[in-house]
C-alpha cells in the first residue's frame, strides 16, 4: 500500500508540474485577469483646454460597475510631482492640470483604498481627443453653381495638436443614415450643386482627429452641431431656351392686336 500510495503521489505531483509548465494560470493569475477585465477603463486627453492646462478624462468600460469607493491615480511623466489623483464627477474621472510632461508613459491605476486593483500604461500624447469643430457655414454661389462649406476649430490657435484631419459628413434629411463623407485637412470645402438634389434640405456636420503621422495621435472628436441648408430649384434647360423666343412671339402678337383695335 505504501508503494502504491507513493506512486500515486508522484503521478499527481508530475501532473501539477506539467500543467504549470503548459501555461495554465494559477488561481492568483486568474483572479488578476478577471479583475483587469471587470475594472477595465478607457481614457482620453485634451491639450491646452485652458491656455497651458491639459485635461485627462477616464471612464469604466462597463457603465453599470459600482464605482462608489473606487479612485483613479496617475503616476509618472509628471512635472515636479510623482502622482496625481483624479476628481470624480458622477461616472467620469477627470484631471485638469499643467503637470503633464507630454513625454513618456504614465501609469493609471484603479484604487480601492490604498490597494491598486488594476493599472494601465498610457502616453498622454497618444490618446488625444480634439475639441469638436464649430461655426459651420454653407454659402451658395449662384454663378459657380456650388456651395462653399467653412467651419472653425479651436486647434488653429493651439501650440500642440495643430494638424488635424476633418471628416465632413452630409446627407439629404429625408434619407436616413445615408451619409456622404469627405476627409480634408483644411477648414473649407466646396460641394458641387450638380451632385446634390434640387430643392432639398441637407444636414451637414464635422468631426476631427489628430494626424496619424504627427507626434500626437488619438481619437475622433465629438461631432459639431449640425448645420442645415436648402439647395435651390434649378430651371429646366429646355424651358429656359424656349422662354426667349416664345416671349418675343407673344409680344409681337399683342402689339398687332393693339394696332388693329386702333384702326
Amino acid at each position: 500500500m505504501t508503494i502504491l500510495g507513493t506512486a500515486f503521489g508522484m503521478v499527481f505531483y508530475l501532473l501539477q508540474v506539467v500543467s504549470g509548465e503548459s501555461g495554465y494560470a494559477q488561481n492568483g493569475d486568474l483572479e488578476d485577469a478577471e479583475l483587469d477585465d471587470y475594472y477595465s477603463f478607457s481614457c482620453y486627453s485634451q491639450l491646452e483646454v485652458n491656455r497651458s492646462h491639459h485635461s485627462l478624462t477616464c471612464t469604466f468600460d462597463d457603465p453599470d460597475i459600482n464605482s462608489t469607493n473606487l479612485e483613479l491615480e496617475i503616476c509618472g511623466a509628471l512635472l515636479e510631482i510623482n502622482c496625481l489623483n483624479f476628481t470624480k464627477l458622477q461616472e467620469v474621472y477627470y484631471i485638469k492640470t499643467k503637470k503633464f510632461l507630454l513625454i513618456g508613459d504614465s501609469e493609471i491605476c484603479v484604487k480601492l483604498g490604498e490597494k491598486s486593483i488594476t493599472c494601465k500604461k498610457m502616453n498622454i500624447v497618444k490618446i488625444v481627443k480634439p475639441e469638436a469643430p464649430f461655426n459651420i457655414s454653407v454659402v451658395y454661389r449662384e454663378g459657380a453653381n456650388d456651395f462653399v462649406v467653412t467651419f472653425n476649430t479651436s486647434h488653429l490657435q493651439k501650440k500642440y495638436v495643430k494638424n488635424l484631419m476633418h471628416d465632413v459628413a452630409y446627407r439629404q434629411e429625408k434619407v436616413e443614415n445615408n451619409w456622404m463623407h469627405v476627409n480634408l485637412s483644411s477648414t473649407k470645402l466646396t460641394l458641387l450643386q450638380r451632385k446634390l438634389q434640387d430643392d432639398a434640405m441637407y444636414e451637414i456636420k464635422v468631426r476631427s482627429i489628430p494626424y496619424s503621422s504627427d507626434y500626437f495621435e488619438g481619437f475622433w472628436s465629438e461631432w459639431s452641431p449640425s448645420y442645415h441648408f436648402r439647395t435651390p430649384e434649378t430651371k429646366r434647360a429646355g424651358l429656359s431656351l424656349l422662354y426667349g423666343p416664345v416671349s418675343r412671339i407673344i409680344k409681337r402678337l399683342l402689339n398687332n392686336c393693339v394696332r388693329n383695335q386702333e384702326r
